[in-house]
């Protein structure tokens, strides 16, 4: 019981005192968009925040930016630890239950241990909601394929439904089930011509009936308020040119513990297969896919993790003679009062290790966020308009709205040309004159990490308003 209690909430605690939530650049932009909503009643169909004001943008996160919002307007910024500590207990409990769950406890909990560490540096966004989902519904799926009960498939539908309006990670779900009906289908072919090449599931599931279930999954995740665009800007950005510039698109570079230790867990994975011999081509076809995913993008890492320990805890349970003697997780006091206990430390921790003075977690931000140049700028009301850092950008839309923003990190807003010269012009591989927000700017809020934070030092035009430890503004003359 105490290391299940300390299983679920130690990362949640962990946040409580650490407070990353408060450093991810995309959660801002969540929370002013969330606003937005609730404020105007209706769904974005414009760039809002932006100097690109007249180009179309679709929110496809809007459900859970409506969450993120509403919460925020109750609990105030103490909501997105809250937020964040909720996820973190979310997440240990799926990777346990995907790794084995109360079946096989100790490895469950060392394999969940595992994958909460690789995954630690998520923070509260709308990508963590697909996470759990996927997960959700890759334990669903192999429930199905274990017990046979095919009536299962039919809670899928309402659950893409309620996914597709929260993040449009939603189609990584998609895939998973096509994937799922593939693997059927070459098992019945296989069956058929009496080949034994793949091996078959625990029971029988009519595949007419599985494909149905798909088609109501397909349809349900067309239930938003953009329909299908949802789809097209998801695979329009999978491949764009700007991703070799976003740290989150790029393969993994193997500079920090995580990244060894993920690729040991795949390589755990495969090899668990190898050594039962495992002919499971639902399995094998799920650990190879997430782990071409994860390792093309490091922000998809968590497709492979999850794949990684369900592939691993099956092997460790197919292994144990009392494991599959087992019928299921019952929910009884035994496994109930230990996650109740759980959240109660996790409740305490936020009400006790979370800081109610506002003053005191915008402090917290301003370590590393502008917020006091912001604050500077508005004060002074230095001319429009305004150039930003990148990954500032969203961070901007909430703290100064009053000042559009030249860029910001939401996909498939601004051109792709605008993104790469963009890019370009920060990384001095173009003259900033060929950039017309960066030209036509009379104020420039940037980055002193950055290169161009000290480019502009002494070059004519330009002279600097305010700086700080993190932070430069510079004030542009234009010529007439």
């Amino acid at each position: 019981m105490f290391v299940f209690v300390l299983l679920l909430s130690f990362g949640a605690i962990l946040e409580s005192t650490r407070l990353l939530s408060l450093r991810d650049p995309e959660i801002w932009g969540h929370l002013q968009v969330g606003s937005w909503i609730l404020e105007n009643k209706s769904w974005p169909q414009v760039a809002l925040f932006s100097q690109e004001g007249n180009l179309p943008w679709m929110d496809f996160n809007w459900g859970y930016d409506v969450v993120t919002a509403a919460a925020y307007q109750v609990l105030g910024l103490r909501a997105l630890p809250a937020i964040l500590m909720g996820f973190r207990v979310a997440l240990a409990a799926i990777t346990f239950l995907l790794a084995g769950g109360r079946k096989n406890f100790w490895s469950a909990a060392v394999l969940s241990v595992v994958a909460q560490y690789v995954l630690f540096s998520i923070g509260p966004v709308a990508a963590f909601v697909s996470l759990l989902l996927f997960g959700t519904e890759v334990l669903l799926l192999f429930e199905i394929r274990r017990s046979g009960n095919w009536r299962l498939l039919f809670v899928l539908p309402a659950f893409f439904f309620l996914w597709a309006n929260l993040d449009s990670g939603f189609v990584y779900g998609i895939a998973m089930y096509l994937l799922f009906l593939a693997v059927m289908a070459v098992e019945k072919m296989d069956q058929a011509a009496k080949r034994r090449w793949v091996q078959k599931p625990g029971t029988e599931i009519p595949i007419g009936t599985a494909a149905l279930a798909g088609s109501a999954c397909a349809a349900a995740s067309l239930l938003t308020p953009y329909v299908y665009h949802p789809y097209v800007v998801f695979l329009a950005t999978q491949f764009s040119a700007v991703n070799r510039y976003l740290p989150g698109y790029s393969p993994m570079s193997f500079r920090q513990p995580q990244d060894y230790l993920l690729l040991l867990l795949a390589m755990a994975a495969f090899l668990s297969l190898g050594i039962l011999r495992s002919r499971d081509l639902f399995q094998l076809s799920i650990l190879s896919v997430c782990a071409a995913l994860s390792f093309h993008a490091q922000r998809e890492n968590w497709l492979v993790t999850l794949a990684a320990i369900t592939v691993i805890g099956q092997a460790i349970l197919q292994k144990s003679e009392r494991a599959r003697e087992e019928k299921g997780l019952r929910w009884s006091w035994q496994t109930l009062a230990p996650a109740g206990l759980a959240i109660a430390m996790v409740f305490l921790a936020w009400e006790f290790g979370v800081p109610r003075n506002r003053d005191a977690l915008l402090a917290k931000i301003a370590e590393s966020y502008p917020a006091r140049a912001s604050d500077f700028i508005r004060q002074h009301q230095l001319p429009p308009p305004l150039f930003n850092t990148y990954r500032w950008g969203s961070f901007l839309t909430w703290y100064l709205p009053e000042y559009p923003v030249a860029i910001d990190g939401r996909r498939g807003l601004y051109p792709n040309d605008e993104e790469l010269d963009y890019f370009k012009v920060m990384y001095v591989e173009i003259p900033y004159q060929s950039f017309p927000p960066m030209k036509q700017a009379r104020t420039l809020l940037l980055d002193k990490a950055d290169v161009m934070g000290e480019a502009f030092r002494g070059l004519p035009g330009f002279h600097v308003a305010y700086e700080d430890d993190i932070s430069i503004v510079f004030l542009h003359e234009l010529k007439e």
